[in-house]
Order: structure tokens, then C-alpha cells, then sequence
């Protein structure tokens, strides 16, 4: 028996994977554009928000991926895809400043990822011997989705996704390392913190969407640097949703649990 709950393959779940990676892709890309038209203030949200969509959707496909095992695995996959999401985010926007083309820095990334992803993947199945049919599917799009993700709170950060910008703002003051550890976290974290005989994938996902909001909120606070007011609404809509999102979460554990205890030990039952 696998920690999702299946014998022979992936946890199924209430919510459909290409649904969610529909949702990551193109609500992701589509965030970071948009955050280019509409200013300091509301793009910086936007591009947030889209980091948000990609980590929701890289949580899903680590709990389909980690399924198969113990989740021993999350750390590893989680840890290898972010660091993939580093380098093809960077060679994304960088490759668009060298060819004078900043429209196709998100997208160069992204694909950058999945080619990456992709390559890692057939040396897991192929060489290595892992028997994870999914194997490929699923680090590409871990890959993607940690892409986006750190591309996303990137450009919220820096208020565009010009290399010079992000340069200046994320990696020259250290904070693109700070991305790489609270993006792999907020991805992994969900399935690691869920899994279980019992796990539940709406449950998961709650746990996921209160990770990224979390990490939207630090996002703000990292945006002072910037100047300006976006930081202040990036940590605001933040805050709010990572309330939200983890009061479901927490409703949804105790619904679920056959019995709670907030402190304290457990009391003795006598047979």
C-alpha cells in the first residue's frame, strides 16, 4: 500500500490533474504578463498571485509523483525541481535580454524547465532503474511549476520580469536564495505534512494553497526593498489568503481525524 492510498499507481483525487496544471500553466504565465500592464501596485500582485497558482499546482504533482513510495522522496524531487526552477528561470529572462526580446523571458523559462525536467527524468527511469511510471510526466511539471513559482514572487519583488530588474532587486540582495528554500518548501511541504493511509487530496491541496499564500505573505515584506506601495498590498492579499486557506485546511484535518487533542497527553484507555 503507497502513502496516497493506491496500490498500484498514482493517488486519484477529487480535483482533475490537467484541470490543475491548466491552472498552473496558463494562470501562471498569464499572471506574469499581466503583470507587466499594470503597474507597480497591481502587478506586483498579480505576479504573486501566479507564483500562488504555480505552487498549488507543484504540490499536486508531487503528492501524484511520491504516491508510489513512502513520500522519502519529497525533499529529494522537491529540492531538484526548485533548483531546476532557479537556473531556467534565470536562462529564461536572460537568454530575453540577450536577444534584445523581454515578451519571451517567462516563456523561454518555462521551457527551459521542461527540457530540463524532461532530461532528469529519462536519466531517473532509464539509467538509474526508478519503476515510477509517471516519472517523467510529473518532474516536468514539478519543474515547470517551480519555474513559475519563482519566476512569479520574482516579478513581484522586483516589479517586472527584465533581467536587470530582478537582478538588481532578487539575486544581487540575496533573495533569490530565499526563494529557492520557501518556493521548494511551500511545493513539498503539502504532500510531506498529508501523507498518510488517509490522505485526502482536497485536504492536501488546502495545506498547499495556505504554503504559497505564506510565502506570498514573506514575498511582501522582501518587496520593501523596492519602494513604493505593492509590497504592502502583496502582504496584505497574503496574509488574508493564507488565513483563509489555512483555517480550511485545519476544519478539514479535524473533519477527517477520528479524534483531537490541542494539548496535553492522550488519555489512557483501558481494554
Amino acid at each position: 500500500m503507497s502513502a496516497g492510498g493506491s496500490a498500484d499507481g498514482a493517488a486519484a483525487g477529487a480535483v482533475s490533474s490537467t484541470h490543475l496544471l491548466i491552472l498552473g500553466i496558463v494562470g501562471g504565465l498569464l499572471c506574469i504578463y499581466l503583470s507587466g500592464f499594470l503597474g507597480d501596485v497591481l502587478g506586483s500582485l498579480i505576479a504573486g498571485i501566479g507564483a500562488v497558482l504555480a505552487i498549488v499546482w507543484g504540490a499536486d504533482a508531487i503528492r501524484r509523483v511520491a504516491s508510489y513510495g513512502l513520500g522519502t522522496g519529497v525533499p529529494s524531487i522537491g529540492y531538484m525541481s526548485l533548483s531546476v526552477g532557479v537556473i531556467s528561470a534565470l536562462a529564461g529572462i536572460s537568454l530575453a535580454t540577450i536577444l534584445k526580446m523581454a515578451l519571451i523571458g517567462p516563456i523561454a523559462g518555462f521551457v527551459i524547465a521542461v527540457i530540463i525536467g524532461a532530461v532528469i527524468a529519462i536519466i531517473a527511469t532509464k539509467i538509474v532503474g526508478m519503476k515510477i511510471p509517471i516519472m517523467l510526466q510529473c518532474t516536468i511539471e514539478i519543474a515547470g511549476a517551480a519555474t513559475l513559482s519563482i519566476l512569479g514572487f520574482a516579478v513581484a519583488i522586483a516589479g517586472s520580469y527584465d533581467m536587470m530588474a530582478i537582478y538588481e532587486h532578487v539575486v544581487a540582495t540575496g533573495f533569490i536564495a530565499v526563494l529557492f528554500i520557501m518556493c521548494t518548501m511551500a511545493i513539498q511541504h503539502p504532500f510531506n505534512a498529508c501523507l498518510g493511509p488517509n490522505e485526502d487530496q482536497v485536504r492536501t491541496l488546502k495545506c498547499a494553497a495556505s504554503t504559497a499564500f505564506l510565502s506570498m505573505t514573506i514575498v511582501g515584506l522582501m518587496s520593501v526593498t523596492t519602494g513604493g506601495l505593492g509590497w504592502f498590498v502583496v502582504f496584505i492579499v497574503g496574509l488574508i489568503g493564507w488565513i483563509v486557506s489555512f483555517r480550511a485546511f485545519v476544519l478539514a484535518s479535524m473533519n477527517d481525524a477520528a479524534s483531537t487533542k490541542w494539548a496535553g497527553l492522550w488519555p489512557k484507555v483501558e481494554n
